[in-house]
């Protein structure tokens, strides 16, 4: 099947630590927000496996520029037309990757493309610790990795999810936000 081949190209271009700790938490989130919307399940699996794949082929442009939501709907386009897909399909898809940032334009249109925006978003919640360990490691100070956590995790709140996504995880949310909250009164 050619979603298998989709899978195989995401294990095999994802660094291991993204995979797991990013990338299957968001296809897990896109497929229940598919379930639960009645949404096309393929399209949305197909971009959430390959969502982020221009942060994955373009590590030094994604550190400088940020802008592999771009990249990655190229990229994207040219992985499902060597597996043969069709052209609507692979523009539904391209769609997704290329709205799912959240703060960069275009914004989502379709449900699917919301729905893959979401279960980005959500993946955070589901790794706190992976992400708190990525901006300990790219900011310079731990203060300054607290706030930058804050301000992503509320962005992701605030802009990217749906209501349906913030029911899935509004537990998490709260408890993220109540222990950065009790971490920043020591600042």
């Amino acid at each position: 099947m050619k979603i298998d081949e989709v899978r195989k190209i995401a294990k095999e271009k994802y660094d291991k630590s993204d995979y797991h700790y990013h990338i299957l938490p968001v296809v897990k989130n896109a497929l229940l927000l598919a379930d639960k919307l009645k949404a096309d399940k393929e399209v949305i699996e197909i971009a959430a496996w390959l969502h982020d794949i221009g942060r994955a082929i373009s590590r030094n442009d994604f550190e400088k520029e940020n802008e592999h939501h771009i990249v990655g709907e190229k990229e994207s386009i040219k992985i499902l037309n060597k597996l043969g897909y069709e052209k609507d399909f692979i523009r539904k898809v391209s769609h997704c990757v290329l709205t799912h940032r959240g703060r960069k334009e275009p914004d989502p249109e379709t449900i699917e493309a919301k729905i893959v925006s979401s279960a980005d978003a959500m993946a955070h919640f589901d790794t706190f610790l992976d992400l708190f360990r990525f901006f300990l490691t790219t900011e310079e100070s731990f203060e300054k990795a607290v706030i930058g956590v804050e301000a992503k995790i509320n962005r992701n709140w605030n802009k990217k999810m749906i209501p349906e996504a913030k029911e899935m995880v509004k537990d998490k949310y709260d408890a993220i936000i109540l222990l950065i909250k009790n971490m920043k009164q020591y600042f």
